[in-house]
């Protein structure tokens, strides 16, 4: 539709219009005018249709196809307009609207009251009502968002007053009657703005828009009702003593009459929306039913069709207007909104509130020549055009108090100011992804080395920066208009590596002792049972075993110079454990190696000792025949035995109140007495309790000739376990 006003258009300019949108149900209507001396005068309009049903009870379900009529009234504005809009004033619907009334008092200065105290004192009561709402059980789990208040009563001093602007005194006062929704009602309508480049000039709820244009101030005096019957919802406001008093809603509306026409006759809901504006006309209609038969109904005949569903809207309307009355019918009704333009529905609504029919009336475009100018013919004279002409005047009327400006890494935020905002606050509200503000830990590494669990921790998360106007900040931060907020990300720690390199010991060499000397050995890396090269990465849950390059037989054979089959005639133990020639030595392991015995007659000879050359050998060489003669002498033509020095003379010690004697070696340690007793291990319970000459022992004390040794438990006295 046009609504262009002959010759206006030219002096229009973007410093001085503004723009609001009111986003229904069926339609978005966009109007465009210019503040004149608290009035506004038309400069231009639009109304489209959504293309399908994109909206539901009031609610935007398909944000693309919003926009896609927004965009379409923005671009036809802005064609006859002849510049871009920027910023729009918009309202939201009373779906799912919870209010509060909040009073709230400050001390002044004494000096003359302005406007901005004023408008503190009311952003305090709004933030006070806020605190009140978020400390009770949120319903369905949901945040809520002012999205508009109405001031019931100014106070000076203790005492009502209609304005405070000008007046001095030691404290002021206000009762504030603040709304709130869902934020997912606020943050789609948001989400459409954005997708069509506009920003929120103001925000305020469609039944205060609707007041505002439709009942003037001087009225307020009188207990009325003001319905805004729409396509999806219906909205309602309450008026007495001077101030809007009560704020309500139902989720019924000139939809639940159409889909009546469309049960009724037969139609889509297209033709049915088509037949139920034709009955403002009257005379007859003619459609075409979904099977394609051409009918014609009159409309008393549509009319007595749809009287149930007509009926219960009336009835819904009513009985939410007695509900925010006190019960009581209002002196009187007005009706707005294009679903309240059915015939026959004021009647019902005065009917069910026990009103004359005359006191419950139609509101159109002509009853708002105080408050709005149009100049030649207007284009949406009807209901549905008073909503979108009070929200213009709401944003008139609070320019520059509903929005805070603040930047967030650069990009400016315009933030409905109806609370006391915190970084997390503002962050939630411009759609800061917050996974940006926890960083994890690195994965750890877990694996097994040489049979022991192993873990290598991860690296540390390094935690989200916060910086407001340059200085650290954290979530609970307060911010204010003009602030600025950057936020460094976390960074999340790496995950934990290790290779080979990192697990061999320095030198890539073990130490073994053998017969009490230490020998280096040229160690390797064993990986799930594969030999693995130094810059492998040690798998998560890997086995990884550091041993010996060699298997001990094959050192063996090396260093005693005889072939590996005859190693058969040696017995070998490792940590006084008989082992096979494949085993692999481990860093500590002690190895004890002696000729078998076949002839028990012969006294028993000293193991073979490895006794240290002149020079060590390099890490990872074998040892040459004429080392291995230094270090290990065999005769076994002689002795049978590999043999090192002269035996020595034995010793006897008292294991457990029994002698035991020793022999074959010039010293001995005290785990070599478990090579001579015969222990019950399996008898052990842990602790195990060693002592020696009644001390506390370790395996590798030295004994002496007569040493007294005690193997037991801590609860049990060691003879109570026998050799």
């Amino acid at each position: 539709m046009n609504g262009k006003v002959s010759g206006m258009a030219l002096k229009a300019s973007p410093d001085n219009t503004i723009f609001a949108l009111d986003i229904g149900t069926r339609t978005v209507i966009g109007l465009v005018a210019i503040p004149e001396d608290g009035r506004l005068r038309l400069v231009a309009q639009r109304l489209v249709e959504h293309q399908r049903r994109t909206m539901l009870d009031g609610q935007i379900h398909d944000i693309p196809g919003v926009a896609r009529a927004v965009k379409t009234v923005k671009e036809e504005l802005e064609g006859e307009l002849g510049f871009p809009l920027r910023q729009v004033a918009i309202a939201a619907a009373g779906r799912s609207l919870i209010t509060r009334s909040c009073h709230i008092e400050q001390e002044t200065g004494g000096q003359e009251i302005d406007w901005p105290e004023v408008n503190a004192l009311e952003l305090a009561a709004i933030q006070q009502a806020h605190r009140e709402l978020a400390a009770e059980p949120p319903p369905s789990g949901q945040d809520f968002t002012c999205v508009g208040y109405s001031i019931v009563s100014y106070y000076l001093d203790g005492y009502p007053i209609s304005s405070l602007v000008g007046h001095r005194g030691k404290t002021i006062g206000a009762d504030v009657l603040a709304t709130f929704l869902p934020n997912s009602v606020v943050n789609s309508l948001y989400a459409v703005l954005q997708r069509v480049e506009l920003e929120p000039l103001s925000l305020t709820l469609e039944p205060i828009a609707a007041i505002e244009a439709a009942i003037p101030e001087n009225y307020r005096l009188l207990n009325l009702a003001l319905v805004d019957i729409g396509a999806g919802t219906s909205d309602i406001a309450i008026t007495r003593d001077g101030a809007i008093a009560a704020y309500g809603m139902v989720p019924v509306a000139g939809d639940e009459i159409t889909e009546e026409i469309v049960q009724t006759c037969l139609v889509d809901f297209d033709t049915a929306e088509r037949m139920k504006r034709e009955l403002v006309r009257g005379g007859d209609i003619h459609y075409t039913d979904i099977v394609g038969l051409e009918s014609t109904i009159s409309c008393q005949e549509l009319l007595d069709r749809i009287d149930p569903a007509l009926e219960r809207l009336a009835r819904e309307i009513s009985t939410q207007i007695l509900a925010q009355n006190g019960g009581r019918p209002p002196r009187s009704v007005f009706c707005v909104g294009g679903g309240g333009q059915v015939p026959g529905l004021t009647e019902k609504i005065a009917r069910h509130l026990e009103l004359d029919k005359n006191r419950v009336v139609l509101r159109d475009r002509r009853s708002l020549g105080q408050v709005l100018m149009v100049d030649g013919d207007d284009q949406i004279p009807g209901p549905e055009g008073i909503t979108v002409a009070g929200i213009a005047l709401v944003a008139l009327r609070k320019l520059g108090h509903d929005f805070i400006h603040i930047m967030v890494n650069g990009v400016e935020h315009r933030l409905f100011n109806a609370r006391e905002f915190t970084v997390g606050n503002v962050l939630a509200l411009t759609g800061f992804n917050p996974r940006l503000l926890i960083g994890h830990n690195g994965k750890n590494l877990t694996f097994t080395l040489n049979g022991r669990r192993q873990v290598i921790y991860g690296g540390l998360s390094q935690p989200a920066r916060i910086l407001v106007n340059d200085r650290e900040a954290n979530m609970q931060t307060r911010v204010a208009h003009g602030d600025r907020i950057v936020v460094h990300p976390a960074v999340n720690g790496a995950d934990a590596r290790a290779t080979v390199a990192d697990l061999l010991p320095p030198g890539g060499t073990i130490t073994v002792y053998v017969s009490h000397r230490p020998v280096k050995m040229a160690a390797c890396c064993l990986i799930n049972g594969q030999a693995a090269e130094p810059t492998r990465e040690i798998p998560p849950g890997g086995e990884v075993e550091i041993c010996a390059a060699k298997p001990l037989g094959e050192w063996l054979a090396e260093e005693l110079g005889v072939p590996a089959a005859e190693l058969g005639r040696y017995e070998v133990l490792v940590n006084g454990r008989a082992v096979s020639p494949d085993y692999r030595l481990h860093d500590g392991d002690r190895v004890d190696c002696r000729h078998r015995e076949e002839d028990r007659r012969r006294p028993p000879a000293e193991p073979a000792t490895f006794k240290p050359g002149p020079e060590a050998p390099a890490a990872g060489e074998s040892r040459n025949n004429q080392d291995a003669a230094e270090t290990l002498a065999t005769d076994p033509e002689t002795t049978g035995e590999i043999s090192g020095p002269a035996p020595a003379r034995g010793i006897t010690v008292m294991v457990n109140g029994r002698a035991v004697t020793l022999t074959g070696r010039s010293s001995y340690i005290f785990i070599d007495i478990f090579n001579y007793i015969d222990l019950d291990l399996e008898g052990l319970k842990p602790p195990v309790c060693l002592t020696l000459n009644g001390k506390e022992a370790s395996f590798t004390d030295e004994l002496h000739d007569g040493d007294i040794i005690e193997i037991g438990t801590s609860n049990h006295k060691a003879g109570s376990h026998g050799l």
